[in-house]
């Protein structure tokens, strides 16, 4: 059964528009294909960038480092985009950046994009159905 989703807030999109403004200022073809931006429950909000080398992180963790680095922890809702022509829409996160949120704060909210094209809010929880639980989680 797939998740419906929740409608966005305003928040929600405020959120959006955050790593909209960070891939248009920082968008190299080579290197720069992908902002993310994570709110914390402060209300503060930190982006990110994905890299491209040996590694390539996804801009999630980019953005969810930069959080953790500021000691601002918990983690409310986290958005992702992508630039596409002129247009920078919401792009889902891979199931490796969907689990690191659910490791985090899984019941952070996670903005997705469906593929009929619909944009809503799924918990970090919804977003990995039947999730693997590490040995302490009974």
């Amino acid at each position: 059964m797939t998740p419906v989703g929740r409608p966005l807030r305003a928040e929600d999109r405020a959120l959006i528009r955050a790593p909209q403004q960070t891939l248009r200022r920082g968008f190299d073809a080579k290197h720069h294909g992908v902002a993310a931006a994570v709110r914390t429950r402060s209300g503060a909000i930190f982006p990110g960038l994905n890299l491209d080398g040996i590694h390539t992180p996804c801009a999630e963790p980019v953005a969810i480092g930069a959080a953790m680095t500021a000691g601002d922890r918990e983690i409310d809702s986290m958005v992702a985009v992508c630039r596409r022509g002129r247009r920078y829409p919401v792009l889902s996160p891979c199931g490796t950046c969907r689990q690191l949120l659910f490791d985090y704060s899984p019941k952070a909210s996670l903005i997705v994009r469906f593929r009929n094209g619909r944009v809503a809010r799924l918990s970090a929880e919804e977003s990995l159905p039947a999730a693997y639980a590490t040995f302490g989680d009974g």
